[in-house]
């Protein structure tokens, strides 16, 4: 699986606990997952796209998800190898879904900031 780490999250996430923003994020980050990984496996070639999943990966005070595939196979296909070409089916999916991941953070964000807070 590749992983994708987003850095100056702690110093955020510090001044958001106040208003219970890290539980918007996750469910942000879990939807926009989710989303690379139906993308994903209709991209991925054959049998592997069934393979392809989301999975929750975080720890701490970090939010992280994985989207990738256990089979083997699926880095060979991404990544190429000495006899076969790279045939990209993971990283194009990301790129394409990533101004929507940035807009739709920034719209979970600037939502949470306009909730009164006692509705936080």
């Amino acid at each position: 699986m590749t992983a994708v780490d987003v850095r100056g999250l702690a110093a955020l996430r510090r001044k958001l606990e106040a208003r219970s923003l890290p539980q918007a994020l996750m469910d942000t980050a879990r939807k926009e997952a989710e989303a690379i990984a139906r993308d994903a496996a209709r991209a991925a070639p054959g049998a592997l796209g069934q393979t392809v999943e989301a999975k929750d990966v975080s720890h701490g005070d970090t939010i992280a998800f994985a989207v990738g595939t256990a089979n083997p196979a699926g880095r060979f296909v991404e990544y190429g190898t000495v006899r076969q070409p790279a045939a990209p089916w993971l990283w194009p999916v990301f790129r394409a879904r990533l101004p929507r991941i940035k807009q739709s953070l920034r719209d979970s964000l600037v939502a949470s900031f306009k909730r009164p807070r006692s509705e936080v």
